[in-house]
């Protein structure tokens, strides 16, 4: 595998897991996550904590359309993959707006 290809992939990891956090319930998430984090070495951090907080919003959300309490199948390797796309979502969307928090916040 050459370089190209490696940073194809990393780009299109990132830009898949972007999508998955790209809505308002990611948002909502990421903007908390990126307002009380104090340093940005805390980043994994807090995309881990956004990452399980976002499936328990949706068990939650489905609990209360009526569907009960349904777990993630975490044997099925497809959730622990969405999973792992949508962590690093939260690993760009925190890191994006702690950075311009901080520009914000220097002014």
């Amino acid at each position: 595998m050459q370089l190209n290809d490696i940073i194809h992939e990393v780009v299109a990891l990132g830009h898949r897991g972007f999508g998955t956090v790209d809505s308002v319930q990611g948002i909502i998430i990421a903007v908390v996550a990126a307002a009380v984090m104090v340093r940005y070495g805390q980043v994994v951090f807090y995309a881990a904590v956004a990452t399980i907080i976002h499936e328990v919003v949706n068990i939650g959300r489905g609990a209360m359309a009526g569907g009960g309490i349904a777990l993630p199948d975490f044997s099925n390797m497809e959730v622990l993959k969405l999973m792992g796309v949508r962590f690093v979502g939260y690993l760009i969307a925190i890191s994006l707006i702690y950075f311009v928090r901080r520009i914000i916040m220097r002014s």
